[in-house]
């Protein structure tokens, strides 16, 4: 017979980890994408969330004073109320110590414009210190509605 010198079989060489494939491009790019839009949806979701539950508990606190009635609670809870929306704003150490016209300004500064008359900026401002509290309940209400909606979307458009 008639002997045909054979070689071995010839593996080829393995496959290089660099440059990846089409394919894992394709993926890298889609988990960044998503990353960065999970992270835009869950901020936005976060700051939408202050305005909803804001007006909500103002709802409440409207309903209460329906059924009860009584100025100085809801004086109170109104001013609980605008306190804990610009701190979930701006933070606890720039809101939580203020008083008085810098309180007013803080409120004013954070919406953007003047929301209250004078006569609601000085109930708001001292107003839990008077024994007789005689005050356009329905103005003051809808003064701090429209303070809660005046507030911007994010933080970023607030000025500190």
């Amino acid at each position: 017979m008639n002997e045909i010198p054979l070689k071995d079989i010839h593996l080829p060489d393995g496959a290089l980890w660099w440059p990846p494939a089409p394919g894992w491009w394709m993926i890298l790019i889609a988990l960044v994408l998503i990353i960065v839009a999970g992270r835009y949806v869950a901020y936005w979701l976060k700051h939408r969330s202050y305005r909803t539950l804001s007006l909500r508990e103002y709802r409440t606190i409207r309903e209460h004073f329906n059924q009860a009635g009584d100025h100085k609670i809801l004086l109170a809870e109104v001013s609980r109320l605008l306190r804990r929306t610009a701190m979930s704003y701006q933070g606890r150490q720039a809101t939580a110590s203020l008083t008085g016209d810098n309180w007013i300004k803080q409120l004013n500064q954070l919406s953007g414009k003047p929301c209250f008359t004078a006569e609601q900026e000085a109930l708001l401002s001292n107003g839990q210190y008077r024994r007789e509290l005689e005050f356009d309940i329905d103005a003051l209400l809808a003064s701090c509605e429209h303070w809660i909606k005046a507030l911007p979307r994010s933080r970023r458009h607030v000025s500190a």
